[in-house]
């Protein structure tokens, strides 16, 4: 360190965001503070820590690496605003900063290019891609409810309590401790659950098959609730481990709910015949087994699973699948 005009310069350790992707994160998706260096962010006009867990040391820096101005403490889901004439900011550890002042120089060293990883991106998108989901469900369990109430038929309340349920456990489902990254395993259940939206109502199936169609999708309904009643905050949509299920009806087949919507769904489009529900029935059948299949790439790798499979053998049909 060195005294400059009642100024002091100081050597520091950083990595430096330059790519659009590694700016944008900064330090985003890390569970701690960065040890013995910071992250230097080029061209940067504000900063936010919109996801972070912890607070930051902010410092901005202009042409000469001069400081400009230090935000200390800034707590997560806030932004800071850069002064006039910065043009880089560095971000370090809480407390890491109280060392410095306006008008102090930073000489720094560069460690090598910042490079989010696949956890950071999880971060990232997290919240976009809830309210998303989120939005669409909240139509249609709007128009389920609507639905019900001008038709108060005992089918309809079960499908506005399904639903509804699926809708809460989605948002207070439990933080995974790995999840699975690949872009099928993320577009799939998505588009799995879009199908389900968009059946309609046929006329012309003939009577008994709306009997069979009444049966199969009450036992179908009732096979969901109870499976969502087993699985509870362990629910998620893309394959992730969020704490192994084994109680309720996961005691007697790997995917209950799998099997209980594609009975629920099946039994629908048997009382509601057309090709438009057809097609979409086979979309929703794919979707349903490409899920028990990527999850349980997943989930193999934790032994409390692997004895689960093995006291539990059959994914859907006890004896035959």
């Amino acid at each position: 360190m060195n005294r400059q005009n009642d100024h002091q310069e100081f050597e520091l350790r950083v990595q430096s965001a330059r790519s659009l992707l590694s700016r944008l994160t900064g330090l985003l998706g890390t569970v701690s503070p960065p040890e013995g260096h910071g992250l230097h962010i080029v061209h940067c006009s504000s900063i936010h820590t919109f996801g972070m867990k912890y607070p930051i040391d902010v410092l901005f820096l202009d042409r000469e690496q001069r400081i400009v101005r230090i935000c200390r403490e800034v707590g997560p889901n806030r932004t800071c605003k850069a002064p006039a004439g910065a043009r880089s900011v560095v971000e370090l550890a809480p407390g890491t900063a109280n060392r410095f002042s306006n008008g102090d120089i930073l000489k720094l060293h560069d460690e090598g290019s910042h490079k989010p990883g696949a956890h950071v991106l999880r971060n990232l998108f997290h919240w976009p891609i809830n309210v998303m989901i989120g939005l669409v469900w909240f139509k249609f369990v709007l128009a389920v409810a609507l639905h019900a109430v001008t038709h108060p038929h005992a089918m309809n309340i079960g499908i506005l309590i399904h639903n509804t349920l699926l809708m809460l456990l989605f948002f207070s489902r439990r933080k995974s401790s790995r999840t699975s990254f690949r872009i099928l395993d993320w577009v799939i259940p998505v588009l799995t659950l879009m199908f389900t939206m968009f059946l309609r109502p046929a006329a012309g199936s003939p009577e008994n098959w709306v009997q069979w169609s009444f049966m199969m999708q009450a036992a179908g309904l009732a096979g969901i609730i109870a499976s969502l009643m087993s699985l509870g905050r362990s629910f998620g949509i893309v394959p992730a481990n969020r704490r192994i299920v084994s109680h309720g009806t996961y005691r007697i087949v790997r995917h209950p709910l799998y099997l209980s919507e594609i009975v629920f769904h099946a039994g629908f489009f048997l009382g509601n015949i057309s090709a438009f529900n057809g097609a979409l029935i086979v979309l929703i059948l794919a979707g349903q087994l490409w899920r028990s299949l990527s999850e349980e790439k997943l989930l193999t790798a934790d032994s409390a699973y692997r004895a689960y499979k093995a006291r539990v053998r059959y994914r859907f049909l006890p004896g035959l699948f």
